[in-house]
């Protein structure tokens, strides 16, 4: 099982669609679950933008692995079509000021579908302020919003500021992921260090959520 995975990381950094294609179905196939697909995933678009980042990914190798990412996600949508019913919760992820971060958004959304939620990617890069209007727009209970690891200090201030602003705060709960962030800073949202952390608090929430709808 391990292997198959492996050989999907591959294929992903490789940024070959075929290969990662066949690469998912023969995870699944070994008894692989959607979840360790899109964790594989997660781990490999980390990769990725961070190679990025230092100039030894080019645009065309993002967009190839961008490519490639979508064929994995096409073979598991079934699966991701009846998980995301578990929770009557809509959610929204997009990059904020993130190189190549459309292709970590799009891993994030299938990932909170995978645990039950209705996600959507917002897809390229925006303002804190665009993702929080596109979001209510949409009608979102739940907005991941994908900083980057640069001045993340600064980033996250900005976005606090629009989110005060706009008057979002009672609009919906939101989990931004500030990679790099100080363990000494503290707001008075829930903050995330990685994206795994975001969808992990994102599913507590969401149980908490759940279990106080039902009482």
């Amino acid at each position: 099982m391990h292997q198959r995975l492996q050989q999907l990381t591959t294929a992903l950094l490789s940024g070959k669609t075929e290969e990662t294609r066949q690469s998912t179905n023969a995870a699944l196939a070994v008894g692989s679950t959607a979840n360790e697909v899109l964790d594989t995933l997660v781990d490999a678009v980390n990769i990725i933008i961070g190679l990025h980042e230092v100039g030894e990914y080019d645009k065309d190798r993002v967009t190839a692995a961008e490519g490639a990412l979508n064929s994995c996600l096409q073979t598991i949508e079934d699966r991701l079509a009846i998980a995301e019913k578990k929770f009557n919760i809509k959610a929204t992820t997009g990059p904020v000021g993130l190189k190549a971060g459309n292709l970590l958004s799009l891993a994030v959304s299938a990932s909170l579908r995978a645990i039950g939620f209705r996600s959507v990617n917002l897809g390229k890069s925006q303002t804190p302020l665009e993702i929080l209007r596109n979001s209510e727009e949409l009608g979102a209970d739940l907005v991941v919003p994908l900083l980057s690891g640069e001045r993340v200090e600064e980033q996250l201030q900005n976005f606090m500021e629009a989110l005060e602003r706009g008057g979002f705060k009672t609009k919906f709960e939101v989990i931004p992921v500030a990679p790099g962030l100080p363990e000494t800073v503290e707001t008075s949202i829930t903050l995330a260090r990685n994206s795994g952390e975001a969808i992990s608090k994102a599913t507590e929430w969401a149980l908490r959520r759940s279990k106080s709808t039902n009482k």
